[in-house]
């Protein structure tokens, strides 16, 4: 299915086929690993540009393939707590893996992006 979806999206955006590409085959390559945040692509192994990534990326959570999560790291970019799919839901007290409470001015908010029909929460 997700084949197909690529294949309609390369149709109808072709500017971006490679940009869809390398956002499928990463989801295929990291099956363990199931959001990923914009930035890894922006690197000097693909050389997209953020303003493409950024437009891809609206396409594929406008076609429903792609939806945002929200992670919450601490200062060393370390996981606290679960992943939220609304802002609204991130509570302002947080508690880490180890029981300890965090305040969410002290963490950051990061966009992660998640196949659609996944489970990551």
């Amino acid at each position: 299915m997700l084949e197909e979806k690529l294949q309609n999206l390369v149709k109808e955006y072709p500017k971006y086929s490679q940009i869809f590409e390398a956002i499928f085959t990463w989801f295929e390559n990291n099956p363990n690993q199931r959001a990923i945040t914009m930035d890894y692509f922006y690197t000097n192994k693909y050389g997209f540009s953020m303003r493409d990534l950024n437009i891809s990326f609206m396409i594929l959570k406008e076609k429903e393939v792609l939806r945002t999560i929200y992670r919450i790291l601490d200062d060393h970019g370390s996981k606290i707590g679960r992943d939220f799919t609304s802002i609204e839901e991130i509570p302002r007290i947080l508690s880490t893996m180890h029981g300890d409470k965090v305040e969410i001015d002290y963490s950051m908010i990061v966009p992660y992006y998640a196949l659609q029909n996944s489970t990551v929460i």
